[in-house]
């Protein structure tokens, strides 16, 4: 199944990788939610963390008779108050509950596995949600495990932006208990969604807020092994995800760009195949996953500007990502730009050729014992495409350079679907 499957398509370009796999699929999706940001393997009841995704993003919440309004005391958001909503204070807002959080990173030694989630936590509708102007992502991870994921959605003005917040979350107290909070007049939704036991000791999807300001609207997504927050804690991530919404920072932001007419969905990734490819090199110890590959040097993004992309990664070290482009310049343009980069890298011993197919292979050492890797990227028409092995303890295998090659170039030739 490919990553696209599991993400929403207007999303996954958008948010790119949130997470590839903290998410109910990279999931839930329709309108970048955290799920989307983090990970790129939907399953029914069980979603990856670690292959950018809680890819996660997240959709806002509906604006449904919601059940139990609360209002808020005084907190960041009073008086129309706004403030970044980022580790700091994610921290403040969940402490004495999960409390301690770190900004995202690669090589986080903290998070990954697998969690569970509420299969009715997406609503049909979601699907059919309006398309937001511009998306922009936060992802944080605790020293526990635990992750978050806040996605930031704009839209071309209040009333649609009102239509995508109904449709992005079930029916209020149907998969949970959902409350309302009035924060400074704005309205936050939290779906609250214990864990039903099947997954004891293990991560759950158990919180979920959302809100709407106007034309934008942001959703927040957290997945811990502790339970799901009481209710100061879920007045608190209210109050602090309004005035977030209010300041509109995100760690990642860009502008949509529409799919046009003609594009369909990218083709189904040889997930399968590349593995093979691989013949078993990869990390030497669990890491967190996600669909952009650290490299050394390396600037470019082959999900700024695409109209469709799908990005997925294991806890492996083993991430992929395909972008598609509404003209056949984009991405050829942006492979020169990282042959470019790479090529000028002094770091980590990098060293870059491309293959007779025409699929270029960077190889380089980090150092230390697990610190060899290999990204091999190309472009073929209005598709790119790369495929990333990080971490590993031993040097490449005879064959494998070629071999995976051969599936991204076999990847870059498939009709859009």
């Amino acid at each position: 199944m490919s990553d696209h499957e599991h993400l929403d398509p207007r999303l996954d370009a958008r948010l790119d990788d949130a997470f590839a796999s903290f998410t109910r699929d990279l999931a839930h999706a329709p309108s970048p939610g955290a799920a989307a940001a983090i990970s790129t393997a939907r399953r029914h009841r069980r979603t990856r963390v670690g292959g950018v995704a809680l890819a996660a993003l997240l959709a806002v919440g509906g604006g449904l008779a919601v059940p139990g309004l609360v209002g808020a005391g005084d907190g960041v958001a009073a008086g129309g108050g706004s403030a970044r909503f980022d580790r700091d204070a994610l921290a403040a807002a969940t402490d004495g509950w999960i409390g301690e959080w770190e900004d995202w990173e690669r090589y986080s030694p903290w998070g990954g596995g697998s969690f569970g989630a509420e299969s009715c936590a997406t609503p049909a509708s979601a699907t059919s949600a309006p398309e937001p102007t511009s998306t922009g992502v936060s992802r944080f991870v605790s020293h526990s495990g635990s992750s978050a994921v806040v996605v930031v959605e704009g839209f071309a003005d209040a009333t649609t932006a009102d239509e995508a917040q109904d449709r992005a979350l079930p029916a209020p107290d149907t998969c949970g208990t959902t409350t309302t909070y009035d924060v400074d007049g704005v309205e936050v939704r939290h779906d609250s969604m214990p864990s039903d036991g099947d997954a004891a000791d293990d991560m759950w999807l158990g919180d979920v807020w959302s809100a709407r300001i106007g034309d934008a609207r942001a959703e927040l997504q957290v997945v811990n092994d502790t339970g799901v927050a009481d209710d100061a804690t879920a007045e608190r991530v209210a109050e602090a995800l309004v005035a977030g919404l209010r300041d509109g920072w995100t760690q990642e932001s860009d502008d949509v760009v529409p799919q046009p007419e003609g594009k369909g969905d990218l083709p189904a990734w040889p997930g399968a195949d590349v593995e093979r490819a691989l013949a078993g090199w990869h990390a030497a110890a669990r890491m967190t996953a996600t669909g952009t590959p650290h490299t050394p040097c390396l600037g470019e993004s082959l999900q700024s500007g695409a109209v469709s992309t799908e990005a997925g990664g294991t806890p492996q070290g083993v991430t992929h990502r395909f972008a598609g482009y509404a003209d056949d310049t984009s991405g050829p343009e942006k492979v020169e730009t990282m042959l470019a980069e790479l090529r000028a890298c002094r770091d980590a011993q990098m060293r870059v050729e491309t293959l007779p197919n025409g699929v270029h292979v960077a190889t380089y050492d980090t150092g230390g014992a697990a610190g060899r890797a290999a990204l091999w990227f190309a472009a073929e028409g209005d598709r790119a495409a790369l495929v990333a092995v990080e971490g590993a303890d031993r040097p490449m295998p005879p064959g494998v350079e070629q071999d995976v090659a051969d599936e991204l170039r076999a990847a870059l030739g498939l009709p859009w679907e």
